[in-house]
Formats: structure tokens, C-alpha cells, sequence
């Protein structure tokens, strides 16, 4: 757990106490001393984690509690919900909820997962990531199957994905419905005016205005459609890099470091987009559950980690909590600063006109 703390001076002592559901402490740390040079600071983060997988605490599952203390006085506490079976989300989710989830023909799902690329360095995992939340909306959301659209590596190409927005899926949302779209794969940002691109498996990075799908006109196919509610989750960047690689690696010829690139603004109040990483920041993988960072903790909060008010729903800001806390870790754990990853809601708050429960998980 993450402790920032704002303009701190003086030496202090930080603690975490860890307690499982059985609201014995299962962990207190030792006093941490902090602000060593006891000179006043505008931020200081520290960071205590404890292990699960493998450990006793695998096994003791429920709602968990972290308090922090310092100097002895409590200053913040979080519950999370460690659920059986999570461990390991492939088998999990490919495995199912014990209990059937009622089909509802009403939701619709587009799932673009690219690894492959022709022209380009491959983005690791991203067509396993693709097919395993295909899995996922359909035996725990309930979308239908006939009503999952899947596109992986050479069949997401750019003229299959305009002919499936613009016109097929026209002709078969309804008003009313809802639509999960998500996309895995490589962002690319076009040189001259910034320009956020998704790049289709037949693409060129150094021509994305001929080749690429901009972030733009996806808004706005998605927004023409008659569906209701649409959410949009976008595993990418869109620096010029690819961070599905243990090295970074430029997607651009010739182009080093990270470009900022332009942020379209949703001119939808029916949209909520869930996006892996800010517009200059790089979307990690991650090696040790070979996932892509962002689509691992997004898929293990929507199994039901993220219900942190145990509902049974799962609410998308909510969800955004979970999945933002989880990647800020990690990625500063694995990577360090240089790879570190925000992830991003848009709107925030959230549109009243959009459902914000994603799932319903009873």
C-alpha cells in the first residue's frame, strides 16, 4: 500500500498493519523512519506490500484491511477483497462463475487484440489478452457469443475494423443496448501534428495517417451508434514507444524519447473510457503473469477484486480506483520511474447519461 504524504517536516515513523478477514492482524511492521533529513518536503511517498501468492495468505480469503500509522496515530486505511481461485485469471476466468450469468441479448462486445503487426515490432500478449476478455464478457458480464465480435492479429486489419464500426454494427445496435469495446495493441502518434492513431495489424508507424485508425474517429464511430451505454477500454499508448517489451523500443524510425501526443476529448455523455496509461506515458506488460499490465489488473478488479463496497457490482469508477492504485505499483516496482503508468477515466466523474455499473456479478 502507498502512503503519500504532502508537506512533511521532521523525522517520523510510518507503520502498516495488515488484517485478514478474520480481523486478527496477520502482519505489523516494524516503525519506519521517514524524512531522514528532517527538512521540510512537498511530497513523500512511501510503500509496504506483503506477499500472497504462495504465502498463508492465499488461502485467507474475504475483505482485508491496511491501516497506516504515523508516528502511532492512524492516517489511512483501505479494505480490498482477496477472492478464491484469482490467482491464476486464465484458469479462473476460462473456468467460469459458479453460478451461470443470464445471457442478455442487449449487450454487444468488439475485441481488437493485435501481437502481430507486418510492419512492426510485436506487442506481447496482446492477442492473449484479447481472447481471454472475450471469456470474460461472456461468462461473467453476459454478453452473448453471437454477439461478441473478436479480431486478432492479421484479421484486424484497417479496412475490417471501418467496415465492423461503420457499417456492420450499425446495422444491428439498437437503441438502448450496450457496447464493450476494447482494444490491444499498438498507439502511434503521427509526427506532424500529434495525432493519436490506433495502429491495425496491417499498418505502417511511420505513416499513420494512410495506414493507422485515428483515437479520434473512434470516438466518433462509437458514438454513432445507437447504443446507450458504451465502454471503452484502450490497453495502448500512444508515446511513439512499446512498452510490451522487457527493453523500451521505439515504434518510430529515427524518433527517440516519448512524444506527447494531442487528447481528443469525448464529445459523448454516452462513452466512459477506461485507457491503461496517460498520453505520454508508456503501457507496460507484465512479464510474470504474461498480460499486459493494464488488461491484468482490469480483468482481475472485474472478476470482483475492484467491489470494494462488496455490492456485487462493479462500478466503473470504481473500478478505476482498484485498477489505478494496482498499476501505479507495480509498474514503479517493476520498471522504476522511467516506465512509471497512470492509468486514465474519461470523463471523471463520469456522465450521468451512461450506466456506471459495468457488471452485475450476482
Amino acid at each position: 500500500m502507498w502512503i503519500k504524504l504532502k508537506d512533511i517536516e521532521g523525522n517520523h515513523t510510518l507503520r502498516w498493519d495488515w488484517i485478514s478477514p478474520d480481523k486478527n492482524i496477520y502482519l505489523k511492521t516494524q516503525d519506519f523512519e521517514i524524512n531522514l533529513d528532517t527538512k521540510k518536503h512537498n511530497l513523500n511517498t512511501s510503500v509496504h506490500r506483503i506477499g500472497i501468492r504462495g504465502e498463508k495468505a492465499e488461502k485467507l480469503t474475504g475483505e482485508w484491511q491496511v491501516n497506516v500509522y504515523l508516528d502511532n496515530y492512524l492516517i489511512a486505511s483501505r479494505h480490498f477483497n482477496l477472492l478464491p481461485g484469482i490467482g491464476d485469471i486464465d484458469s479462473y476466468i476460462t473456468k467460469g462463475p459458479e453460478i451461470r450469468i443470464k445471457q442478455d441479448k442487449t449487450k454487444w462486445s468488439i475485441i481488437i487484440g493485435i501481437e502481430k503487426y507486418r510492419n512492426t515490432t510485436p506487442a506481447t500478449y496482446s492477442s492473449h489478452d484479447a481472447l481471454l476478455m472475450k471469456e470474460y464478457l461472456s461468462k461473467f458480464a453476459g454478453v452473448p457469443e453471437e454477439n461478441i465480435f473478436l479480431m486478432t492479429d492479421d484479421k484486424a486489419t484497417k479496412t475490417e475494423i471501418e467496415l465492423l464500426l461503420q457499417d456492420k454494427m450499425k446495422k444491428l445496435i439498437k437503441e438502448g443496448d450496450s457496447l464493450y469495446f476494447y482494444y490491444a495493441g499498438h498507439g502511434i502518434p503521427d509526427v506532424g501534428d500529434n495525432t493519436p492513431y490506433i495502429l491495425p495489424s496491417d499498418g505502417n508507424p511511420d505513416n499513420p495517417r494512410m495506414s493507422g485508425y485515428p483515437l479520434e474517429r473512434l470516438y466518433k464511430d462509437l458514438t454513432d451508434l445507437k447504443a446507450k451505454n458504451i465502454y471503452l477500454f484502450i490497453d495502448a499508448c500512444f508515446s511513439g514507444m512499446s512498452g510490451r517489451e522487457q527493453k523500451d523500443t521505439m515504434l518510430l524510425a529515427g524518433r527517440p524519447g516519448t512524444l506527447i501526443v494531442k487528447d481528443p476529448v469525448i464529445a459523448s455523455e454516452k462513452i466512459a473510457l477506461l485507457a491503461a496509461s496517460r498520453e505520454n506515458q508508456i503501457s507496460n506488460y507484465y512479464k510474470e503473469e504474461e498480460h499486459g499490465l493494464f488488461t491484468y489488473y482490469l480483468l482481475k478488479g472485474m472478476i470482483g477484486e475492484a467491489d470494494i463496497n462488496r455490492d456485487n457490482k462493479i462500478n466503473i469508477e470504481e473500478l478505476y480506483g482498484y485498477v489505478s492504485n494496482n498499476i501505479e505499483s507495480t509498474s514503479r516496482r517493476i520498471f522504476g520511474m522511467n516506465r512509471y503508468q497512470v492509468p486514465v477515466l474519461k470523463p471523471d466523474p463520469i456522465s450521468r447519461e451512461i450506466d456506471p455499473i459495468l457488471v452485475n456479478l450476482e
